[in-house]
């Protein structure tokens, strides 16, 4: 039985959206027919497209009391996605009732979450008194090639892994999309920083003042998965980058946190670290490939031993990600068992720009381009 005297405030940061925008909240408005006390406010941020307008237009047609438009302006608008949600969250958090009935969650653009969903994000509040901050799992809305597919497993298998080890050590991560807080167990002023990788920032503030944070994997967030190298790469630097921020910026503050575990400590300076460890991991790993085939007379035991150590690994992963999403695409499964190490080497480049633009002091990035297809994947049906 859904707790009524829940509200539930969805933030959805969004500059220059105008090919997803509509679509989300018109998903929105279905999922939430029966949850009255659930409500939407898109933050334009100064977009140069037809975001904003088509959010008016809709809202005029549709969304009534459902959905509000909120827009910042030049030169005080596109500071970054930390900067959007602060200055929309001093508006809104404490003008909605109880804050501590009060859940604010965080989407993205192109962002869907079924009822079901919505309503289990208040069902862990409502029975957790003290949760502040609780992240959903996060999965692709469509998977139509190889690219978009390996980004699903990513986050359904092995993300969801990495999230349900932090729950074991109390030090679970938000991760942007899917992010809901507890509006009383906010204290600051300006709750979220500006780093590239706000989300982790944001809980990482959380844990070193004390907060509860938990992630559920039976609340699921759909995105839209990118179907290009290229627009991959950047998305990655950019996340990467955001991390080398965290890093820098907090692990000192991080050891010496009275709050945070000592398991906790090395997790998050250990999720820090990954893009050193992938780049030395990885070079390793084309030094040995490489060693081994030229000298393969020699050596042709050993590769077979590589070969079926990676193969094993990857059926497993890719025989989790079937079981948990029932999916018929057998085919390109095999091709991804086949291939998952060329996914992990598109990271190389991300992480060669991202160590470049944080050493030239480069903090400017071009956004993650949206198209949502008019067609919603079999994920979001």
């Amino acid at each position: 039985m859904l707790d009524q005297s829940y509200q539930l405030l969805l933030l959805v940061p969004a500059m220059n959206e105008e090919a997803v925008i509509e679509q989300t909240m018109r998903l929105f408005l279905r999922e939430t027919e029966q949850l009255p006390n659930v409500k939407m406010v898109i933050i334009d941020d100064a977009s140069d497209d037809q975001t904003a307008k088509l959010v008016r237009k809709f809202i005029r047609q549709s969304g009534k009391d459902r959905i509000q438009l909120l827009q910042r302006r030049l030169p005080n608008a596109q500071t970054g996605k930390g900067n959007a949600l602060n200055w929309a969250y001093r508006q809104l958090a404490r003008q909605n009732g109880d804050p501590q009935h009060l859940i604010c969650g965080i989407l993205d653009a192109d962002a869907y979450m079924s009822e079901k969903s919505y309503r289990k994000v208040i069902q862990y509040f409502a029975n957790d008194q003290d949760l502040d901050l609780l992240q959903t799992r996060v999965g692709m809305i469509e998977t139509h090639n190889w690219l978009q597919l390996m980004q699903d497993i990513e986050f359904v298998v092995i993300n969801d892994w990495i999230q349900n080890t932090r729950n074991r050590l109390n030090n679970a991560a938000a991760s942007g999309n899917g992010q809901f807080i507890r509006v009383s167990s906010v204290t600051d002023p300006q709750p979220w920083g500006n780093a590239l990788l706000e989300d982790f920032e944001f809980s990482t503030r959380f844990l070193m003042q004390g907060k509860k944070t938990q992630y559920a994997s039976d609340a699921i967030v759909y995105q839209e998965a990118i179907d290009k190298p290229a627009p991959f790469v950047r998305q990655r630097a950019r996340w990467t980058q955001g991390g080398l921020d965290c890093l820098f910026g907090y692990w000192i503050r991080i050891l010496r946190n009275p709050f945070i575990r000592l398991a906790a400590k090395t997790e998050m300076f250990f999720y820090m670290l990954i893009p050193f460890v992938t780049l030395v991991t990885g070079l390793a790993s084309l030094v040995v490939f490489g060693f081994t085939m030229t000298n393969l007379d020699d050596y042709w035991r050993l590769l077979l031993v590589i070969v079926a150590i990676n193969l094993s690994f990857n059926i497993y992963i890719v025989f989790q990600y079937q079981r948990i999403t029932k999916s018929k695409q057998h085919w390109l499964l095999l091709w991804t068992v086949l291939t998952f190490a060329i996914y992990n080497y598109l990271l190389y480049p991300a992480i060669v720009i991202a160590f470049y633009k944080k050493v030239s002091g480069q903090t400017h990035w071009v956004k993650t381009t949206h198209g949502i297809k008019k067609k919603i994947g079999r994920k979001a049906s």
